[in-house]
């Protein structure tokens, strides 16, 4: 996958002279790093450093995009790098390898060395370091992916979610044990899910009131709320302890019906912003089992599921016929890091990769015909797939993107209908050919080697 963003970035640097404004609403990124400087979305109405609101919207010096989780400009903090162990590099390459299920030797040994024998006070904290490690670097990741593939385009950085320190993980534990309280003393399910989508939704209206504001052409959310787990809570709390699939997807469809038009409304501030999500890593089917904001059915937003190469869906991927929209490649796939040398690069899985594979696409698609509405984006992306018959019943397009395909139907649009640009576009571009690293056969690696690396999935 290197090698093929690369020469993306050639060709998008040597075509391009419009700048699509993108945004990506995750961790907050570092655009230090080298594949990001001077791709940031810089707010010229701003001063910088001077503690004014000088564009009068609220938020002072929100240069590059706004920390919604503190309130304030600051998007990222190079201060934890100080503190990082580098030898966390090695375990997210071998993890990768194990994940796109091509694992060497070395790797097995790896494993024997630095993992299989741990004591589980150890394991877990290194569980804690790597998952820290994915949190802390998944925004910068996303941005590297979308700036590999288009290249010219702005990007700004919307912080949502924190980082947590390794030490301060039990954090997690403790949000699912002060929402089970909350469930006993709300009641009802239905008023319990209302009250925790509206709770779950203020940061994303405030964000969606942003974009609209910053004028964004391609907005990226690489997250999600399992709304399985939080069915299984509120079934638990029933003394439904182990629930029936039927009874899992009815309770799920239950807090669905909450959260879905908490997500119309937010996404609808800015109908000219083009919304690619997530579908999630679950491995389940989003039309039984809804995910939020992966669910939401609107003409300005896209679902994406996560593939290996272009030759099968990636074991972790959320998947489904009417409500996850198209495929993309989401499996080890190599992209910026934060770090001390401001170089690192690094693979990492998760249908995370994957929607800003698309979202960058579509940022290309935009750079190329300017014209192009949201509507228009996603309806040329979904017509342009490569269509597998191994994505048939998975996702609505029953196809993978193919990024040249899509380029040359936005090039076209110019001159042409958008009916008539996808048909020549599918005429002259042929699906693209993508050989898999050889297999491990199942039986030579270890279960638990490959049930630690399912652990880190983004």
């Amino acid at each position: 996958m290197k090698k093929y963003f690369i020469a993306l970035m050639a060709f998008s640097i040597a075509t391009n002279s419009f700048a699509t404004q993108v945004a990506v609403t995750d961790s907050g990124t570092d655009f230090s790093h080298s594949w990001l400087k001077g791709r940031e979305l810089v707010n010229s109405r701003e001063i910088a450093g001077n503690r004014v609101d000088d564009d009068r919207n609220g938020k002072v010096d929100d240069l590059t995009g706004w920390n919604f989780v503190d309130g304030y400009g600051r998007v990222f903090f190079p201060e934890h790098l100080q503190s990082l162990d580098t030898s966390i590099f090695k375990y997210f390459e071998v993890i990768a390898r194990i994940q796109s299920e091509s694992p060497t030797r070395e790797d097995q040994q790896f494993w024997e060395d630095n993992v299989s024998n741990l004591k589980p006070e150890d394991k877990r904290r290194l569980d804690a370091r790597l998952n820290f490690y994915g949190q802390y670097a998944h925004s910068t990741h996303v941005s590297g992916i979308i700036a590999s593939l288009s290249p010219s385009s702005k990007i700004m950085s919307n912080r949502v979610f924190p980082d947590t320190p390794p030490e301060s993980q039990l954090m997690s534990n403790q949000k699912t044990q002060t929402t089970s309280m909350a469930a006993k003393k709300i009641g009802p399910a239905d008023i319990f899910y209302k009250i925790f989508a509206a709770l779950n939704n203020g940061a994303f209206k405030q964000v969606g009131g942003y974009l609209k504001e910053r004028q964004i052409d391609v907005a990226n959310y690489s997250l999600g709320v399992s709304l399985q787990t939080i069915a299984k809570l509120v079934l638990g709390l029933r003394g439904i302890k182990e629930p029936t699939p039927e009874q899992l997807s009815n309770e799920t469809r239950r807090a669905a019906a909450q959260f879905i038009p908490e997500g119309e409304k937010w996404m609808a501030i800015t109908p000219g912003t083009l919304f690619v999500v997530a579908a999630g890593n679950e491995g389940s089917d989003n039309d039984a089992m809804p995910t939020f904001p992966a669910n939401v059915r609107v003409d300005n937003s896209i679902t994406v599921a996560a593939t290996n190469g272009i030759s099968k869906l990636a074991k972790f991927s959320n998947y489904g016929a009417k409500s996850v929209d198209i495929a993309a490649p989401g499996v080890a796939i190599i992209s910026s890091v934060p770090a001390l040398d401001q170089k690192q690069l690094l693979p990492m899985s998760g249908t995370s990769m994957a929607a800003p594979y698309v979202a960058g696409v579509a940022a290309k698609m935009k750079e190329i015909n300017a014209r192009l509405s949201s509507r228009d984006l996603k309806k040329m992306l979904m017509s342009t797939v490569d269509r597998k018959d191994w994505l048939k019943g998975k996702v609505l397009s029953e196809g993978l993107v193919n990024p040249d395909r899509a380029y040359l139907a936005a090039e076209k649009s110019k001159s042409m209908s958008l009916d008539e640009a996808i048909k020549l576009a599918r005429t002259e571009i042929k699906d693209q050919s993508d050989v898999l690293l050889p297999s491990t056969p199942k039986s030579q690696v270890p279960a638990d080697m490959q049930n630690f690396a399912n652990t880190f999935v983004f």
